[in-house]
């Protein structure tokens, strides 16, 4: 096995609101982070579309969404016939656990295949899926088919987090190892989703978790996926996730975590180059 350690930053929710499409298209455009995932059903996903068809060269892939968790900020699924999916109001459920307990399995492919064609045909050139809040970790054998249909790698990783509890499927491991999908070997996070949570989260705290997560990166790819945003009176508004946020927009332009991938020997890829070595099978 190669000792290459490469990396794919992977800004997720691409499309959520006009704070987070700033963030992550200004990231994009700079240079400091690979990949997006897109949410193609939020209220601001024509403007993150209009910033990918002016910038092709842009690395996207498909956040496909069930859920709405946001109190006041919602959305609702685009194939408005799917009465399973959908509450009293219109909206997606708000968490993963009544997707699981009470959705139709097809009325999450059908709206799955709603969301990837609406990225087509707003000139998104998907390079991989993944899903929003795990809306469909029960229902990976329709995971891998879509990853099937559409020749796209899917995020999940092959080998289990080494620190977090977090369940691992090795059937969904060799199932797409048999399809020829690719998954990434390992996913890594930073502390938006730790366990800990601290009282009053700071940018040091952030930054630290970052340079501890480059430096135990192990050989083979990694994803790195994080949620930046602006700290806009916007943002406020939908999550009081908003400081982290900000933190991790402001972590990966750092000048000391630039030197740092540098000196790890870290090579930095997209998703696009897996597509292409899935493709090339």
């Amino acid at each position: 096995m190669s000792k290459d350690r490469l990396l794919i930053i992977n800004a997720d929710d691409f499309g959520m609101c006009h704070s987070t499409n700033r963030a992550i298209g200004t990231l994009l455009k700079e240079g400091y982070i690979t990949s997006a995932s897109i949410m193609m059903t939020c209220p601001w996903v024509t403007e993150a579309a209009s910033f990918v068809r002016q910038n092709p060269q842009i690395d996207v892939g498909i956040h496909i969404t069930h859920t709405s968790e946001w109190e006041h900020y919602k959305w609702g699924p685009l194939r408005r016939d799917l009465s399973t999916l959908k509450d009293q109001y219109g909206y997606f459920p708000s968490n993963t656990a009544t997707v699981i307990a009470e959705v139709d399995p097809e009325e999450l492919r059908e709206e799955a295949v709603a969301q990837i064609e609406l990225a087509i045909k707003m000139g998104i050139d998907p390079t991989n899926i993944d899903n929003h809040m795990g809306s469909m970790n029960h229902v990976t054998d329709i995971l891998l088919e879509l990853c099937q249909a559409y020749n796209l790698p899917l995020r999940y990783p092959k080998h289990a987090h080494p620190k977090l509890n977090i369940p691992h499927n090795e059937q969904l491991v060799k199932h797409a190892e048999e399809k020829g999908i690719l998954l990434p070997d390992h996913v890594m996070f930073l502390p938006f989703f730790s366990p800990i949570e601290e009282v009053e989260p700071t940018y040091d705290s952030t930054k630290e978790a970052t340079i501890q997560c480059i430096r135990e990166l192990r050989p083979g790819i990694t994803e790195l996926p994080f949620h930046p945003s602006m700290d806009t009176e916007e943002l406020k508004s939908i999550t009081n996730t908003w400081k982290m946020r900000r933190f991790e927009f402001d972590v990966f332009k750092d000048k000391e975590i630039i030197k740092l991938l540098d000196k790890e020997e870290i090579r930095l890829i997209t998703w696009r180059d897996i597509r292409n070595m899935q493709r090339a099978l």
